[in-house]
């Protein structure tokens, strides 16, 4: 298959501009995949695989792959490549991407009610399991604070996601 390189140049330029700035620096080592719990769990499309396929031009291709919102944000493929790409950065660049075009698995619906309620895509109330280990039974996050919520809840409504009607 051959590319076309304004094809590519395109792509890149896209996910360039959504935040993943460093994405021409990759050189597919795979050190962001050895340590990526997404790519553990079976999602196809995370770190390496997703680096290259965008720097392939593939953006058409994987639009619709739900596997970008399985990256929970752990910053372990940051930390560890050699290159400086900040794959994780790159995975949510492609999220803006495919909330600006509307696409997103329907899979990824309760990730999205779960940010737009809690301020976490995954949300499990810790109160209980922090209570029994001794520490506060709140943390200090958006979960247990209205305003930061808030936040959220407006930069949702007034994003392509708030278009959708689901909040």
């Amino acid at each position: 298959m051959i590319i076309d390189q304004k094809k590519i140049d395109e792509a890149i330029d896209t996910i360039v501009a959504y935040g993943g700035e460093y994405i021409r620096e990759c050189v597919q080592c795979g050190a962001c995949s050895a340590v990526c719990p997404g790519v553990r769990a079976g999602f196809p499309l995370l770190c390496r695989n997703l680096i290259r396929h965008l720097l392939n031009g593939q953006l058409e291709e994987i639009i619709e792959d739900s596997s970008s919102w399985g990256c929970q944000a752990c910053s372990r493929c940051t930390e560890v490549c050699p290159q400086g790409v900040r794959p994780q950065e790159v995975v949510f660049a492609f999220r803006r991407y495919q909330a600006n075009q509307l696409a997103f698995s329907t899979s990824s619906v309760t990730s999205q009610m779960n940010l737009f309620e809690t301020g976490h895509a995954v949300y499990v109330d810790p109160k209980e399991a922090r209570k029994k280990v001794g520490l506060p039974e709140t943390t200090p996050t958006s979960a247990f604070d209205e305003q930061a919520k808030q936040e959220i809840q407006t930069l949702i409504n007034n994003s392509p996601m708030g278009q959708l009607g689901l909040f």
